[in-house]
């Protein structure tokens, strides 16, 4: 049974709460613990954080837990998401969890609650949502696999996932319940910075009846290693130090930088393309990997750029705009902030306008930035804050500069611009139109399938239908 107190806060004797291991083991109570502080730099929270024996320990002990088939799993994720949505869970309901994770990673209020939305949705229909990454010749039910006399089979390349999550935003914990769906045993290394989102779903699915399929694992970052070792594949977010580090790593999928990008063509009104480009920066606060860090403009980029700039300042002069859009910084993160506006002070377009409020945040514009050559590093620049950079091209030039790139929008009705971008290697999803680069729906890879990564395709034939055959659940 899994150890139901876990999933609960305890409090310390300075009055935080205690976030530690869910596991179907019960967990020690280690001695080593974290302040999670939020924007005001306020400590709300201690993560209490497992050594690496137990992480070894714990993973062991999933690849020996009881088997639920598709069916069952897929009848508790159902019943997951709407827990996340509808229940209290770890002493919160919905309301009182957005204001935490808000309080904490200074994004909207409106950007928390649509990723909530999200996420409870995602676990609800994970298993429609992973299938949508099987190969097309592959039976869907189990049972049309098994009693063909031969087909195609999507089978699981091991049976243990960890995942490394980040702390900028919550929406990453609408991807990885496929995999729970799949069959996999999923370890969750929650952020320091925002660990509550993972400890939510980690509880809603043990309440339901998956304990040997989820952990929740605090630990420090030198951990990691020792989890991706134990584990068959791993699911990790980070910069561009990560993604190199694991580049050859078959074992790892890793969510890095996007670099995406929008390009306005000759042909696109004015109005449309900055409101593109507002949502596509500033969309979901600004600092996700499909947030668009370059804008190509097709004619005068300085020129555009600059009424961007005039866009921005009319759009914020409304306070709810502001609280609708930007997220609130700490002063240390605001101090951080300022150390990037000189660094990038010779390329800035206008220096960006800075709200302070009442409770010592800080709301900032985006730094709009112009470089003047495709080489230009700039042109490649992803920070962790809404920032944007506009370059020059003109038509019949090669834009295969363009990639890597998670997202490009292509403002235009050009069909030579769309088809040159289209054909541009690299990019991993391609919109045309007045479709913001933030756009997602579940229908649609995000960096490709997920399934594409956990499952692998095999063939399958038996000449005897009389036997019986085992199926792979």
């Amino acid at each position: 049974m899994p150890n139901i107190a876990q999933s609960c806060p305890h409090v310390n004797a300075n009055e935080l709460p205690v976030i530690s291991a869910i596991t179907p083991l019960c967990s020690p109570q280690f001695l080593r613990q974290r302040e999670v502080v939020n924007i005001y730099e306020k400590p709300i929270a201690l993560l209490q954080q497992s050594p690496g024996v137990f992480a070894d320990y714990v993973i062991a002990h999933l690849r020996k837990s009881p088997v639920l088939d598709r069916a069952s799993r897929q009848k508790a994720l159902q019943q997951a998401g709407e827990l996340f949505a509808g229940s209290v869970l770890c002493g919160m309901n919905l309301t009182e969890y957005n204001t935490k994770v808000s309080s904490l990673t200074g994004l909207p209020r409106t950007v928390v609650e649509n990723a909530s939305d999200k996420i409870a949705q995602s676990i609800s229909h994970a298993l429609t949502f992973a299938l949508k990454g099987i190969p097309y010749g592959v039976p869907l039910q189990e049972n049309q696999a098994t009693d063909r006399y031969f087909c195609a089979q999507s089978v699981r390349r091991g049976d243990v996932l960890t995942v490394i999550a980040p702390g900028n935003g919550t929406g990453v914990h609408a991807l990885w319940p496929q995999a729970i769906a799949l069959g996999y045993r999923v370890v969750i290394r929650p952020s320091e910075r925002e660990p509550f989102t993972a400890q939510r779903v980690v509880a809603a699915m043990v309440a339901v009846g998956l304990q040997d399929y989820v952990t929740l694992l605090p630990c420090n970052y030198d951990v990691v290693e020792t989890l991706i070792d134990a584990a068959d594949l791993s699911l990790i977010y980070g910069a561009d130090e990560i993604t190199a580090r694991y580049a050859d790593r078959r074992n790892i999928l890793v969510q890095g930088p996007g670099r995406s990008k929008v390009v306005i063509g000759a042909d696109y009104p004015l109005e449309k393309a900055l409101e593109l480009i507002f949502t596509s920066v500033v969309g979901l606060g600004g600092a996700a990997c499909v947030c668009a860090s370059s804008v190509l403009v097709e004619g005068d980029a300085e020129a555009l750029a600059r009424k961007f700039c005039a866009f921005l300042s009319n759009k914020m002069k409304d306070p709810k705009q502001r609280e609708e859009w930007l997220t609130h910084f700490s002063p240390q993160r605001y101090s951080w902030w300022c150390g990037q506006v000189d660094n990038y002070a010779s390329a800035l377009v206008e220096t960006p306008e800075v709200f302070k409020s009442t409770q010592n945040t800080y709301q900032v514009m985006p730094l709009v930035m112009q470089a003047s050559a495709i080489n230009d590093p700039l042109v490649q620049l992803e920070l962790p804050v809404a920032a944007v950079t506009f370059l020059s091209f003109k038509e019949g030039d090669n834009l295969d500069f363009l990639a890597p790139a998670l997202v490009v929008t292509v403002a235009s009705g050009n069909k030579n611009l769309i088809n040159a971008i289209a054909n541009v290697p690299g990019v991993k999803n391609f919109y045309i139109g007045q479709v913001p680069t933030v756009w997602m729906h579940p229908d649609v890879p995000h960096d490709g399938y997920l399934a594409e990564f956990l499952m692998q395709t095999r063939g399958y034939c038996v000449n005897n239908s009389e036997d019986e055959h085992s199926k792979v659940t």
